[in-house]
């Protein structure tokens, strides 16, 4: 047969199964037939005619075996050509799908491949076919992706990357596939060094969680890109350690050490992975908790000390590898010491209790330490969460301070901050009152009122400060002027009252007369002012100013060194305030180029200065140079300074003072429309600042955040801004108590698996349970009226003897006659004696104080009678439904009549006869309950503390309890024993009431874990008699003896059989208790 009628009879039999692949084919015979011989196109036509007739739809990889030969033809040999057919011959046997997707790629993949890895290639993706649709599907993007892959993987590691999408598939096809597609852009991005260490990562990532491959294909090279090229492999590495050590954790756990590696600079990445590498020989997840911690440790401690405390965590990881990653994991009491002790940070949490007695040794009063973060999230005109400050009731400082390598320097720099914030307490800095003299310079300001009001009584103002800055149109001039002036007093002050923080003080003062602009750079007034600071800071050395200009100047410094003297008061800063501001006035706010002859001041001429007599000096108007006015810019703030709002702190003093009647010194309540205005005018405000949104809205916040604040509702809270729209001040329509917010307190919890605490762990939220109706306290009495008549008998039996005979005393009120004759007898017959012969009656007080903690959780909701049906078996009805429905008809009739109660319920009772018992023996006692979810979300709700006496709205109060959410049993037992531990009495006892084991969200590896709860209940119990505390756990959960034998151990503890006894017998052992 000719060639040509090969060709012919080729196209009819192609003809009979697709219509357009004789033409392909014909297309394809004419581009080879000048390379080809006669026998080789003959063989290519036989193996395309074989494809085409293998099946079905083989026609498919026939047409593009057709299609692409002419290219593939090119660029192979005819071994490898033939080798690369037969390949896709075999793939078509399986899947014609799979050999037309192997085909089509082949044009631009044969060029990687030599003749014996085409076969090991085709072979790569037959593995992953498996005979259905899902897996042709994967196996053909294989193929597909293959000229994306093999341009940057060799084929060992094109296998590897076989096998994972391999294991993949077995757990989802979808997922395969996507980080098959995948692939060519994640490697593409990463160094050729890099690609294989990937692979081996993303291995152990499918085998620990194959969930887990799609985030890596999706962002894993991104992780890696910030890291230092020659140590990706290293961390890649270790990543499959950790895979392999986790499980499912280990992606989350690498991604977040890689992050925080990446925030250090890259000269380290060496250092730091390399000390990972020493801790991964005992426990992979410990060296990536230390590259996840690095960067939060190096920001307390010198690169130098991380060698250190890096070893002292390895010591603990080689005795335990729990306490090591807990260490690493900066969860471990033993790692904060470690911290500390190399850290020269001091950090407010640890500093804040002997600050806050340094501030009460300053100012006499009870002074609040809190971090300078908390005023500005309370949205009332603070924004910084960096510079100290106070808003009349508490002075906010800095989370922590590290400006020095000594720890005893940054101790100095926060004593420096609470003494200037102290001062304008003690010194009366918001006490400024507009008709009151000073004593140093004569009072202007009510002239100057009266010149601007036209002689017209002025209208009523919200603060003297108002008042005050009323008098100025520049009113962020007066405020810069007032408060460099004010704190030059306090300044003065400080440094004559306290001599022992002096050295402190010029050290701070030295250091930021160093980061301050130079006065030549600003513009003529705000240069002026810029010197005005320096010479509050003791920098006169430092000013510098247009020599033409001295007059001014000299003027200026005078002003200022009048209130530096011991006898100034508030009122005379405001007075040389006023006295500055026309001085600046008068001075333009021109470029500085327009002088050219500025010189510095030396001693000599500040002191001729000074000398200068008042009112001599004053500047020639017409010396005054000319320009462009700029825009004026306040001077850069002074750090150990803070924020200054005297405006702003008047006015919470007096939301503070006021009883809705009057406020203080006779002054009307205030009004919302008063306070918009005043947020309008006051700079010492920032709109911006508080919230984003419209004015109006943000005034209505600012209005509800100073209620919240002050703890006093505005009233007329509707206002309308500029639009006529109303603004809502507060959140309810009736005036009221608003609510108080919940109080932080932060506990550390125990890792039994560690032994170590986890430092500032949780966070209980202290709040007043709200109150009720008096009608449960009142309806408990009556129907427990017997019971509550043998209580308080039995309770009236503890009550001590006003006197108590006490003898074998050295002396006394008289002879004990018995032990005289004892005395006698044993003398005589030569025995030991004692002469301790005397007796006296001394007084017997009962000191007993009570903590009554309420388990509050949601599982006290249940029904008694539900649980009661737990632990017995259902009524016996002979398999007789009638008795049944006749049973179960009485049962709801009944509950329909009397709900049934609850465990919160008996709780409640049980409550309120401890409290009828309590009153009547007189003892101390505190009542709270506890709930939460989580950590941070320990709610502590007090029903009574200990200080409080019994009233209406305690009774109240016990109407409220209710269930609530879950049981972290650990803080609360701290906090209450926080609340025994402040109170003075001999005898203290904790009454734990509980319905279960304790359990809550993330108390534990999962949720099913209940070890670890218990073991932190367990030293919270043993905490509390560490501190001469009596604990008692009492619980109505049957099985409570499986557990609480553990928790309580030698401590004391009762499971009540019947729950319903529970009111009666809490009394009755809290009386055995304290006999």
């Amino acid at each position: 047969m000719s060639l040509e009628q090969f060709v012919s009879e080729a196209e009819r039999r192609l003809a009979a199964h697709s219509a357009s692949l004789p033409e392909e084919f014909r297309k394809s015979f004419d581009e080879l037939r000048p390379a080809l011989s006669e026998h080789d196109l003959r063989s290519w036509a036989d193996e395309g005619l074989a494809l085409a007739e293998h099946s079905l739809r083989s026609w498919e990889a026939a047409a593009e075996y057709f299609r692409v030969s002419p290219q593939v033809v090119q660029k192979l040999e005819t071994p490898a050509f033939r080798r690369w057919v037969h390949a896709g011959r075999d793939l078509a046997e399986h899947s014609s799908v799979v050999a037309a997707a192997y085909f089509s790629a082949g044009p631009r993949v044969v060029e990687f491949l030599d003749e014996q890895q085409i076969t090991k290639w085709a072979m790569l993706g037959r593995h992953l076919f498996r005979g259905h649709w899902k897996s042709i599907s994967l196996a053909s993007t294989f193929f597909a992706t293959g000229p994306g892959l093999l341009p940057l993987l060799s084929l060992d590691q094109l296998a590897r990357l076989t096998t994972l999408i391999e294991g993949v598939a077995e757990r989802s096809y979808e997922l395969a596939t996507d980080c098959l597609n995948a692939a060519p852009a994640v490697l593409e991005t990463l160094q050729p060094e890099d690609r294989a260490a990937f692979l081996e990562f993303a291995s152990a990532i499918a085998e620990a969680s194959w969930a887990e491959v799609r985030q890596l294909f999706k962002g894993g090279a991104e992780l890696i890109q910030r890291i230092e090229p020659s140590q990706r492999a290293p961390l890649l590495a270790m990543g499959a350690m950790v895979a392999s050590h986790l499980g499912r954790q280990a992606y989350a756990l690498f991604a977040e050490g890689a992050e925080a590696l990446a925030r250090a600079p890259q000269e380290s990445h060496a250092d730091l992975l390399g000390l990972a590498e020493e801790l991964a020989v005992a426990s992979p997840a410990a060296a990536m908790e230390f590259l996840k911690s690095a960067p939060v440790v190096l920001e307390r401690i010198r690169p130098d000390d991380l060698q250190r405390w890096h070893h002292a965590g390895h010591s603990i990881l080689e005795r335990s590898e729990a306490g090591g990653e807990a260490y690493f994991r900066l969860e471990s009491g033993k790692g904060e010491e470690v911290l500390q002790t190399l850290s020269s940070r001091v950090e407010l949490s640890q500093a804040g209790g002997v600050l806050r007695l340094y501030c009460k040794a300053l100012t006499g009063t009870d002074v609040a330490i809190q971090p300078v973060s908390s005023l500005a999230e309370k949205g009332i005109g603070w924004v910084s969460e960096e510079r100290p400050s106070t808003e009349g009731t508490t002075v906010y400082l800095p989370e922590y301070v590290d400006e020095h390598i000594e720890k005893t320097q940054n101790f100095a720099v926060y004593k420096v901050y609470a003494t200037h914030q102290s001062a304008h307490l003690e010194f009366g800095s918001f006490w400024f009152r507009f008709e009151r003299d000073g004593n140093v310079l004569p009072r202007r300001r009510k002239e100057v009122e009266a010149e601007r009001s036209g002689g017209a009584a002025p209208p009523e103002k919200l603060t003297e400060m108002e008042r005050f800055f009323d008098l100025f149109d520049e009113r962020q001039i007066s405020l810069d002027l007032f408060t460099i002036v004010e704190d030059a007093r306090i300044d003065s002050l400080v440094r004559r009252e306290y001599s022992g923080v002096r050295r402190s003080w010029a050290a701070m003062q030295e250091s930021e007369l160093e980061r301050r602009p130079e006065p030549q750079t600003l513009p003529l007034r705000q240069g002026l002012i810029e010197n005005l600071v320096r010479a509050s800071l003791d920098g006169a050395r430092t000013i510098v100013w247009p020599e033409q200009l001295n007059a001014t100047l000299a003027e200026a410094l005078r002003i200022l060194a009048s209130i530096q003297v011991p006898e100034a008061i508030v009122e005379d800063a405001a007075e040389a305030t006023l006295a500055l501001y026309e001085l600046a006035m008068r001075i333009p706010n021109i470029l500085p180029e327009m002088l050219d002859d500025w010189e510095e001041m030396t001693e000599e001429s500040m002191e001729l200065m000074l000398s200068t007599p008042s009112g001599q000096g004053e500047p020639d108007e017409s010396a005054m140079p000319s320009g462009d006015e700029q825009e004026y810019e306040s001077p850069q703030p002074v750090d150990f300074r803070g924020d200054f709002k005297p405006e702003l702190v008047q006015l919470l003093m007096r939301l503070r003072l006021q009883d809705g009647k009057k406020g203080p010194d006779g002054l009307s309540p205030l009004t919302a429309e008063q306070l918009k205005e005043l947020m309008e005018k006051s700079v010492e405000i920032s709109v911006d600042a508080i919230a984003e949104g419209d004015l109006a809205s943000t005034i209505g916040l600012f209005l509800t955040n100073l209620e919240k604040e002050a703890g006093t509702p505005i009233p007329d809270q509707k206002i309308e801004t500029a639009d006529g729209e109303p603004v809502e001040g507060g959140e309810g329509e009736e005036e009221g108590e608003l609510p108080q917010e919940a109080k932080a307190f932060y506990y550390d919890e125990w890792d039994f698996r560690a032994a170590d605490y986890r430092p500032g762990w949780c966070c209980v939220l202290e709040q007043t349970l709200e109150e009720g109706s008096d009608e449960f306290f009142e309806e408990t009495l009556r129907e427990h009226s017997a019971l509550v008549a043998e209580t308080q008998r039995q309770f009236e039996l503890l009550r001590p003897e006003l006197f108590r005979k006490i003898k074998r005393l050295h002396d006394g009120e008289d002879f004990d006659l018995d032990l005289v004759v004892d005395y006698l007898v044993e003398k005589q017959a030569g025995y030991s004696y004692t002469d301790k012969l005397y007796w006296r009656r001394n007084k017997v007080e009962r000191d007993v104080a009570v903590v009554l903690l309420l388990d509050m959780s949601a599982s006290t909701d249940e029904e008694i009678e539900k649980r009661k049906q737990k632990y017995k078996d259902e009524p016996d009805f002979d398999n007789d439904p009638r008795r049944y429905f006749q049973w179960l008809a009485q049962r709801r009739a009944q509950q329909a009549v009397v709900p049934p109660k609850r465990i919160i319920d008996l709780e409640k009772e049980a409550t309120v006869l401890m409290i009828k018992a309590l009153e009547t023996i007189g003892d101390t006692y505190g009542i709270y309950g506890f709930s939460g979810y989580g950590r941070d979300n320990v709610e502590f709700y007090v029903i009574k503390d200990l200080d409080e006496p019994f009233s209406d709205t305690v009774m109240r109060r016990i109407d409220k309890i209710a269930p609530i959410r879950s049981t972290r049993m650990g803080p609360a037992i701290r906090h209450a024993t926080y609340k025994l531990d402040e109170y003075d009495a001999k005898v203290k006892i904790l009454f734990l009431v509980s319905d279960g084991r304790p359990q809550d969200h993330g108390y534990g590896r999962d949720r099913t874990e209940k070890e670890y709860a218990i073991h932190d209940t367990k030293q919270a119990l043993v905490e509390a008699k560490r501190k001469g505390i009596t604990p008692f756990a009492l619980t109505v959960d049957k099985e409570g003896h499986d557990y609480l034998g553990q928790m309580c151990e030698d401590m004391g503890y009762e499971v009540l059989d019947d729950i319903a006894t529970l009111p009666s017998r809490l009394p009755t052992l809290y009386r055995k208790l304290t006999e």
